[in-house]
């Protein structure tokens, strides 16, 4: 009954052996040259720097049961390109019953070349066409 002892034995090793000689065989990539996939978080009100290739996230409180929603201006000839989500609003968690809960709208832009611009956010019903909005956020945006 000693011989399955030494073969299961024999086995484990042999499989421990071909997993380390899997991973070791891959070399490691240094941290500093594997991209960031983390978008950066627009300041509202101040300055974000970014670098070509990265992306800018910005949400903003929202509630489209109100009838407001907010509108974006400053994108077209941009030194951003408009990416996934763009202008989604996300609903907050409720509890069963409850009605008219609000969220949060997100948008992500891709710095794409150098240079700067505002980002103008305004918080707005659509058919209130002389009111002025509800809210205004600004974003400076600098790409490198």
């Amino acid at each position: 009954m000693i011989r399955p002892a030494i073969v299961t034995l024999a086995g484990l090793t042999l499989l421990s052996a071909c997993q380390a000689a899997g991973t070791a065989s891959a070399p490691a990539e240094p941290a500093s040259a594997a991209p960031s996939q983390a978008a950066v978080e627009g300041v509202r009100g101040g300055e974000t720097t970014l670098s070509v290739g990265q992306t800018l996230h910005i949400a903003l409180p929202s509630n489209a049961t109100t009838g407001y929603q907010w509108q974006i201006s400053g994108v077209e000839g941009s030194v951003l390109t408009p990416a996934e989500p763009f202008g989604d609003e996300v609903v907050d968690p409720l509890t069963p019953g409850m009605v008219g809960v609000g969220g949060q709208t997100h948008w992500r832009l891709v710095a794409s070349r150098p240079g700067s611009v505002t980002l103008t956010f305004t918080y707005a019903r659509s058919w209130e066409r002389n009111t002025p909005p509800a809210e205004t956020a600004t974003y400076r945006i600098v790409v490198r």
